[in-house]
Protein backbone atom coordinates (compact mmCIF):
# COMPACT_ATOMS: atom_id res chain seq x y z
CA UNK A 1 0.00 0.00 0.00
CA UNK A 2 1.62 3.52 -0.98
CA UNK A 3 2.61 5.56 1.79
CA UNK A 4 0.26 8.47 1.10
CA UNK A 5 -2.95 5.87 1.58
CA UNK A 6 -4.93 5.52 4.64
CA UNK A 7 -5.72 2.35 6.48
CA UNK A 8 -9.38 3.16 5.77
CA UNK A 9 -9.36 4.36 1.90
CA UNK A 10 -7.28 0.89 1.42
CA UNK A 11 -10.24 -0.70 3.07
CA UNK A 12 -12.78 0.38 0.72
CA UNK A 13 -10.85 0.03 -1.90
CA UNK A 14 -10.29 -4.00 -2.01
CA UNK A 15 -13.97 -3.88 -1.83
CA UNK A 16 -14.40 -1.51 -4.74
CA UNK A 17 -11.91 -3.79 -7.12
CA UNK A 18 -13.36 -6.79 -6.20
CA UNK A 19 -16.70 -5.57 -7.15
CA UNK A 20 -15.32 -4.08 -10.59
CA UNK A 21 -13.47 -7.28 -10.68
CA UNK A 22 -16.85 -9.39 -10.36
CA UNK A 23 -18.80 -7.14 -12.85
CA UNK A 24 -16.42 -6.02 -15.21
CA UNK A 25 -13.97 -9.51 -15.71
CA UNK A 26 -12.55 -8.30 -18.52
CA UNK A 27 -11.50 -4.63 -17.40
CA UNK A 28 -7.74 -3.74 -16.60
CA UNK A 29 -7.81 -1.87 -13.32
CA UNK A 30 -5.91 0.82 -12.65
CA UNK A 31 -5.38 3.25 -9.40
CA UNK A 32 -5.02 6.80 -9.28
CA UNK A 33 -4.77 7.81 -13.22
CA UNK A 34 -4.76 11.58 -14.16
CA UNK A 35 -7.95 13.17 -15.45
CA UNK A 36 -6.09 15.14 -17.79
CA UNK A 37 -2.30 16.63 -17.87
CA UNK A 38 -1.76 17.67 -14.13
CA UNK A 39 -5.48 17.60 -13.02
CA UNK A 40 -7.29 15.61 -10.62
CA UNK A 41 -6.89 11.57 -10.55
CA UNK A 42 -9.52 8.88 -10.51
CA UNK A 43 -8.79 6.86 -7.80
CA UNK A 44 -9.91 3.52 -8.98
CA UNK A 45 -10.36 2.74 -12.96
CA UNK A 46 -11.88 0.06 -14.64
CA UNK A 47 -11.11 0.10 -18.64
CA UNK A 48 -12.64 -2.49 -20.90
CA UNK A 49 -11.81 -2.88 -24.55
CA UNK A 50 -15.09 -0.24 -25.11
CA UNK A 51 -15.96 1.27 -21.74
CA UNK A 52 -14.65 3.07 -19.00
CA UNK A 53 -15.94 2.76 -15.05
CA UNK A 54 -14.63 5.26 -12.82
CA UNK A 55 -14.57 5.24 -9.16
CA UNK A 56 -14.22 7.68 -6.51
CA UNK A 57 -13.50 6.97 -2.95
CA UNK A 58 -14.87 8.62 -0.31
CA UNK A 59 -13.63 6.66 3.42
CA UNK A 60 -14.43 7.96 7.03
CA UNK A 61 -11.51 9.70 6.79
CA UNK A 62 -12.40 11.89 3.57
CA UNK A 63 -14.20 15.06 2.97
CA UNK A 64 -17.26 15.53 0.47
CA UNK A 65 -16.31 19.31 0.04
CA UNK A 66 -14.04 17.88 -3.32
CA UNK A 67 -16.69 16.19 -5.20
CA UNK A 68 -18.77 17.74 -7.14
CA UNK A 69 -15.75 18.85 -9.15
CA UNK A 70 -14.43 15.15 -8.92
CA UNK A 71 -17.31 13.73 -10.10
CA UNK A 72 -17.88 16.42 -13.10
CA UNK A 73 -13.89 15.11 -13.88
CA UNK A 74 -14.91 11.85 -14.53
CA UNK A 75 -17.90 11.89 -16.20
CA UNK A 76 -15.43 13.74 -18.77
CA UNK A 77 -13.61 10.72 -19.56
CA UNK A 78 -15.48 7.83 -18.37
CA UNK A 79 -18.96 5.63 -19.52
CA UNK A 80 -19.88 5.35 -15.95
CA UNK A 81 -19.50 7.60 -12.58
CA UNK A 82 -19.41 5.78 -8.94
CA UNK A 83 -19.13 7.02 -5.79
CA UNK A 84 -17.79 4.52 -3.33
CA UNK A 85 -19.38 6.31 0.16
CA UNK A 86 -18.47 5.59 3.71
CA UNK A 87 -21.78 4.88 5.53
CA UNK A 88 -20.70 8.18 8.08
CA UNK A 89 -21.46 10.19 5.40
CA UNK A 90 -25.27 9.03 5.29
CA UNK A 91 -27.74 11.21 6.35
CA UNK A 92 -30.53 10.95 9.18
CA UNK A 93 -34.28 10.99 7.71
CA UNK A 94 -37.47 10.54 9.40
CA UNK A 95 -39.37 8.10 7.82
CA UNK A 96 -42.19 5.27 8.48
CA UNK A 97 -42.19 2.48 10.73
CA UNK A 98 -42.39 0.37 7.14
CA UNK A 99 -39.05 1.73 5.81
CA UNK A 100 -36.86 2.40 9.17
CA UNK A 101 -33.81 1.83 9.55
CA UNK A 102 -34.21 2.40 13.12
CA UNK A 103 -35.65 3.86 16.04
CA UNK A 104 -35.31 6.27 18.39
CA UNK A 105 -37.50 8.14 20.99
CA UNK A 106 -40.56 6.74 19.74
CA UNK A 107 -39.83 8.06 16.25
CA UNK A 108 -38.45 6.37 12.73
CA UNK A 109 -35.56 6.71 10.55
CA UNK A 110 -33.72 5.69 7.72
CA UNK A 111 -30.48 6.51 6.73
CA UNK A 112 -30.32 7.99 3.16
CA UNK A 113 -27.63 9.89 0.44
CA UNK A 114 -26.72 13.07 1.40
CA UNK A 115 -28.01 16.50 -0.61
CA UNK A 116 -24.56 18.44 0.15
CA UNK A 117 -22.40 19.46 -1.31
CA UNK A 118 -23.68 17.10 -4.49
CA UNK A 119 -26.89 15.39 -4.54
CA UNK A 120 -25.90 11.62 -5.15
CA UNK A 121 -29.70 9.97 -5.46
CA UNK A 122 -29.34 10.02 -9.38
CA UNK A 123 -25.59 9.26 -9.00
CA UNK A 124 -24.54 5.51 -8.90
CA UNK A 125 -23.04 5.38 -5.04
CA UNK A 126 -21.99 1.99 -3.53
CA UNK A 127 -22.15 2.82 0.51
CA UNK A 128 -19.58 1.01 2.46
CA UNK A 129 -19.64 -1.48 4.12
CA UNK A 130 -22.41 -2.89 1.80
CA UNK A 131 -24.89 -4.49 4.25
CA UNK A 132 -28.55 -3.90 4.65
CA UNK A 133 -29.67 -1.38 6.97
CA UNK A 134 -33.72 -1.49 7.33
CA UNK A 135 -35.66 -3.12 9.66
CA UNK A 136 -37.52 -5.95 9.76
CA UNK A 137 -36.82 -7.52 5.90
CA UNK A 138 -37.78 -4.21 4.67
CA UNK A 139 -36.26 -3.37 0.97
CA UNK A 140 -32.97 -1.47 1.59
CA UNK A 141 -31.72 0.88 -1.89
CA UNK A 142 -28.75 1.16 -0.37
CA UNK A 143 -27.79 -1.86 0.83
CA UNK A 144 -26.74 -3.64 -2.18
CA UNK A 145 -23.47 -2.51 -4.80
CA UNK A 146 -25.64 -2.01 -8.22
CA UNK A 147 -23.73 -2.43 -11.26
CA UNK A 148 -23.75 -0.02 -14.05
CA UNK A 149 -25.12 -1.12 -17.01
CA UNK A 150 -22.82 -2.07 -19.92
CA UNK A 151 -22.24 0.78 -22.24
CA UNK A 152 -22.85 -0.51 -25.29
CA UNK A 153 -22.37 1.55 -28.59
CA UNK A 154 -22.34 4.35 -26.54
CA UNK A 155 -18.96 6.48 -27.18
CA UNK A 156 -16.45 8.13 -24.56
CA UNK A 157 -16.56 11.61 -24.17
CA UNK A 158 -14.02 13.19 -26.58
CA UNK A 159 -11.84 15.20 -23.87
CA UNK A 160 -11.28 11.66 -22.36
CA UNK A 161 -8.24 12.01 -24.90
CA UNK A 162 -6.95 13.87 -22.09
CA UNK A 163 -6.28 11.04 -20.48
CA UNK A 164 -3.48 10.05 -23.27
CA UNK A 165 0.35 11.01 -23.04
CA UNK A 166 1.73 12.54 -26.23
CA UNK A 167 3.12 9.30 -27.44
CA UNK A 168 -0.16 7.05 -27.16
CA UNK A 169 -1.82 10.71 -29.27
CA UNK A 170 0.67 10.16 -31.61
CA UNK A 171 -0.15 6.34 -31.86
CA UNK A 172 -4.02 6.62 -31.79
CA UNK A 173 -3.41 9.15 -35.41
CA UNK A 174 -0.91 6.68 -36.52
CA UNK A 175 -3.69 3.76 -36.03
CA UNK A 176 -6.12 6.12 -37.79
CA UNK A 177 -3.66 7.30 -40.32
CA UNK A 178 -3.58 11.00 -39.65
CA UNK A 179 -0.67 12.74 -41.10
CA UNK A 180 1.68 13.89 -37.76
CA UNK A 181 5.17 14.88 -37.48
CA UNK A 182 8.04 15.02 -34.24
CA UNK A 183 6.41 18.78 -33.57
CA UNK A 184 3.21 17.66 -33.61
CA UNK A 185 1.56 18.66 -30.15
CA UNK A 186 -0.95 17.29 -28.25
CA UNK A 187 -3.81 19.88 -28.70
CA UNK A 188 -2.97 19.59 -32.58
CA UNK A 189 -3.31 15.80 -32.61
CA UNK A 190 -6.02 16.00 -30.36
CA UNK A 191 -7.68 18.13 -32.77
CA UNK A 192 -7.25 16.16 -35.92
CA UNK A 193 -8.56 12.70 -33.91
CA UNK A 194 -11.56 14.78 -33.08
CA UNK A 195 -12.31 15.99 -36.59
CA UNK A 196 -11.66 12.88 -38.66
CA UNK A 197 -12.76 9.75 -36.22
CA UNK A 198 -16.01 8.22 -34.92
CA UNK A 199 -16.91 7.70 -31.51
CA UNK A 200 -16.07 4.14 -31.73
CA UNK A 201 -12.71 4.39 -33.35
CA UNK A 202 -11.76 7.21 -30.47
CA UNK A 203 -13.44 4.99 -27.66
CA UNK A 204 -11.72 1.76 -28.74
CA UNK A 205 -8.63 3.87 -29.06
CA UNK A 206 -8.78 5.40 -25.66
CA UNK A 207 -9.36 1.96 -24.25
CA UNK A 208 -6.90 0.27 -25.98
CA UNK A 209 -4.11 2.89 -25.03
CA UNK A 210 -4.94 2.68 -21.57
CA UNK A 211 -4.85 -1.29 -20.90
CA UNK A 212 -1.50 -1.01 -22.68
CA UNK A 213 0.12 1.88 -20.79
CA UNK A 214 2.71 0.62 -17.85
CA UNK A 215 1.30 2.09 -14.65
CA UNK A 216 2.54 2.07 -11.36
CA UNK A 217 -0.21 0.61 -9.96
CA UNK A 218 -2.46 -1.36 -12.06
CA UNK A 219 -3.12 -4.87 -13.45
CA UNK A 220 -0.61 -5.84 -15.92
CA UNK A 221 -0.84 -4.28 -19.41
CA UNK A 222 -2.87 -5.39 -21.81
CA UNK A 223 -1.93 -5.51 -25.45
CA UNK A 224 -4.47 -6.02 -27.88
CA UNK A 225 -2.17 -8.11 -30.19
CA UNK A 226 -1.10 -10.07 -27.12
CA UNK A 227 -4.86 -11.05 -26.51
CA UNK A 228 -5.44 -12.07 -29.45
CA UNK A 229 -2.60 -14.02 -30.11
Amino acid sequence: MPAYRSAAEAEVREVVVEHLRACRPRARIIHEINVCQGGCRVDVMAVDREEIVAVEIKSERDKLDRLPNQMAAMKSVAHHCVVALHEKFLVERETNVHAAHYERGGVHYREGLPDEPLRLDGEITWVFPQRQRARRGAYDWLGKWWSPDPAIWIPLPDSALEMLWRDELAALCAAQRLSTDRRATRSSMMRSLRWMCSGKDLTRGICSALRARDCIEADPPIREEERVA
